[in-house]
Parts: structure tokens; sequence; C-alpha cells
């Protein structure tokens, strides 16, 4: 059995009540409940949303944890530490709820409306065997921006429609000394690698495995296989993108762009607020989009993307399992006024994107991405966004990483292309015969 099934199926077996954990698990010493929300962003974050719950809720007391890592999450529930309201990742959803870390929600006061008005993507991302474990954080996808100046600067008007596009726009802007490294992605291996890789390979129509779980990426000359040969040419031969980016934190590759030390980057749409605010980027200019995406492109053409819908779940073990339902619906759902307030403050904030159709037609949410983003492009894109196959597997996290290491060994020339596919199909078939036999 591998470890993460051997920790999974461990973590099966009910979790000592919080507080029994040792002294950090411990409540604060109340009366009334005290709930512990986990996740992997900033406290500055969360607070706000936290203490406008308990302006509705003034009887629950809440404290939002920032864990230093999104993976850190499956040792707190392992230990049976007190995390009752979990900010949950659509990657580790299906082993949570394998494992019996997080419960259904179907039956809670609400759910059912709040389904009524979402998108139905987002209720598969929150499904697990036919229940629902998760009520909305955000939604969104993967794509590439660039930086219209200086690609207008290059001789270029308009964006990369493929890979091969890219590769030589991206090689003459190097060639005329406007970026020494053109093109950067999050490709440290960590939480957010993923989404370029997958990003990449879906605008190329191409997949890991197929509608039966079968892996298909170790195929002779598969579209991610052909994805890796491109990713190693960019690094090591054209030298578009700099080897250092491998190391690199996604904050740090983001200021580069922001600077304009790049011309194109990897990142999520939601980026674009951030982008295009002189506030908070140097090259932005008041009134004006700097920064824009494109349709992804892939091998041939544009094309599909990675979405996702990370969510809020609870803690089937919570002590306190009345007040992390209203937290969560709070969070996930509505406040006491019947309005989407947290998943708005979202988008004003951070330009999150949301799992309700309603919002759509919000005029305050309109006015903020026609101000920073391009609604039209938005909406083309979403069109073929989709979630990955396989992610509702009990093993798929564990492969995750393994494919990200994979991944980065094709790029750094230790292994072909072709042995890291095969590698990577090697280990989903035997995570999947370790978590079906244990």
């Amino acid at each position: 059995m591998s470890t993460g099934a051997m920790l999974l199926a461990a973590c099966a077996a009910p979790a000592a009540a919080p507080g029994e954990a040792g002294e950090e698990a411990a409540a604060p010493s109340s009366e009334k409940p005290f709930l512990l929300w986990t996740g992997w962003n900033a406290l500055e974050w969360f607070t706000p949303v936290a203490e406008e719950f308990m302006k509705e809720h003034p009887d629950i007391e809440v404290e939002y944890r920032q864990l230093s890592d999104y993976k850190q999450q499956i040792t707190l529930l392992a230990a049976g530490e007190q995390t009752d309201v979990i900010v949950t990742r659509d990657d580790d959803k299906a082993g949570f709820a394998s494992a019996g870390f997080i419960r259904a929600v179907d039956d809670e006061l609400g759910v059912a409306e709040l389904k009524a008005d979402m998108f139905e993507g987002n209720i598969q991302a929150m499904t697990y065997e036919g229940s629902l474990y998760g009520l909305p954080y955000y939604t969104d996808f993967h794509t590439i921006m660039y930086n219209e100046p200086l690609m207008n600067q290059a001789g270029f008007t308009e964006p990369p429609k493929n890979l091969s596009e890219l590769s030589d726009m991206a090689l003459e802007m190097k060639n005329q000394g406007i970026a020494d490294y053109p093109l950067r992605m999050w490709i440290n291996q960590e939480s957010n690698f993923k989404e370029i890789m997958y990003a990449l390979v879906y605008a190329s129509g191409g997949e890991w495995v197929d509608d039966n779980w079968e892996p298909i990426c170790q195929e002779p000359g598969s579209v991610v296989e052909q994805v890796l040969a491109w990713m190693y040419d960019a690094v090591q031969t054209t030298q578009i993108m700099d080897t250092a980016n491998l190391e690199m934190a996604d904050a740090d590759v983001t200021e580069m762009f922001q600077n304009g030390q790049s011309v194109f980057q990897g990142m999520n749409r939601y980026d674009l607020r951030t982008l295009n605010d002189p506030q908070q980027t140097a090259q932005a200019v008041e009134g004006e989009r700097v920064f824009k995406a494109m349709l992804m492109p892939g091998l041939e053409g544009p094309g599909g993307t990675i979405a996702w819908t990370r969510q809020y779940t609870i803690n089937a073990t919570s002590a306190s399992q009345e007040a992390a339902a209203l937290l969560q619906y709070f969070a996930g759902g509505k406040n006491a006024a019947g309005d989407y307030w947290t998943a708005k403050q979202w988008h004003e904030r951070f330009g999150l994107g949301f799992a309700y159709k309603s919002l759509g037609d919000d005029p305050q949410i309109i006015e903020g991405e026609n101000s920073w983003g391009d609604p039209e492009l938005f909406a083309q894109q979403k069109e073929t966004a989709y979630s990955r196959k396989g992610v509702n597997a009990a093993w798929y996290s564990e492969w995750d990483n393994f494919m990200q290491a994979e991944w980065h060994k094709a790029i750094l020339g230790q292994i072909a292309p072709a042995e890291a596919t095969q590698n990577m199909a090697d280990k989903w078939n035997e995570l999947r015969s370790s978590f079906e036999n244990s």
C-alpha cells in the first residue's frame, strides 16, 4: 500500500474529538461554539469574512488560521486536531471524502436552493459518489496573460494562437532585448504548478486518462508527451524561459511580470484584477488595460483550459456541526439578507470567479470586470474550460504530486518526455490498485 493510501486508510477511523489531540487543539473557554476555519490564503483574506459572519451570528466565535501549505491540512486531519470548516481544493475532495474526513451537506438548510443557481460543472466539482460535500469558495480558469505595450514594441499586434507562435514571438522579443526571458510560468513544484500543466495539455486537446480512468498519456506521441517536449525546448533550447523559474515562488514570478521583466505569463483569470491596478502593479496605467488575457494557446491553436472549484467543506468530526454548517453556508452561499455577500466581496477585492449563475447579471460584477478584464473573452474561454478527469479518484492528489516531479525531470532533461509520461501512467495504475485493494 502506498504512503498516501495508508494515511487515508488510517484516517478513516474516528479521529480524536477536538481538544483531545493536545493543547493546540483546545478551544477557548467559552460557552458559545468556537470554530476553527483553516485554509492556505493569508489571514487578511479571510478575517473580514469571519468578522462579518460573527456580526450575523454573535453567538458563534470563528478564528481563521492560515496553513503553511495547503497539504498541511491532511496532517491536521490525520492527527485529529481541531479544524471545523476547511478550505478544500478539488484535488483533495475525493481523498478527504473517501477517508471520512469531510461529510455530505445535501440535506443542510438552504443547500438545495443554492444548487439550483449553481453551474452544473461547479456542482460536479463539489460532488463525490453522488453526494455534495462542498459549497463554493470560487471558481476560475488558467490561461496566459500578456503585456500589450511590450508585445507591440516587439512589432506584434495580436497574441499568439498556438505554442509555436508563442515560442517564435518570445524568441524575437529575447533577440530584441525586450526581456531576457519573455515567457514565465508558475512551474515551481507546488500547489499551482498543476494549473499551467493542465492548461497547456487541455488547450492541445490532450488528457492523462480516459473516461474510464485508464491512462493514455503514455501512448507514443501523446499530447502530454508533446507538450513536455515543447516545455523542454522553451527552457533548454530557445531559452525563452529561465531554468530558475522552476524554483521560483509564484509571487516572485508574478512580480517580474508586473515590473515588465517578462511579456507573457501563465496566470489565473482573476489575476488581471491585480495586474491592471496601478496601486498594485508598476506597469499598470489608470483607466487602461495594459495586461490582457488570451485564449489558451495549444499545439495547434487556441483550445480549452483547466477550470477548478475551490470549496468550503465541513469536518465530519467537528464538535460544532450546526455552527460549522452556518459558517459554510455564509461563506459559500448567502448572508442573512439573502445576498451572495462573500462571493461578491471576493470578486470586488481579488477578481475571483463565482459559481452562481445569477451573479453574472450583477451590475457591480459587470462593472468590475469591464474595468480590468475582458468579459467577452472570459465567456469564450469558459465555454472550453473544464475540470480534470480523474480528480474524483481517491488517489488523485498523491498521483498529482508525483506527476509534477516527473514533469520537472523532463524539463531539466534528466529523463525523456516519453519516460516521464510512462512513469505517470505506471504510478496511476499502482495507486489505483493500492486504493482499490486496501
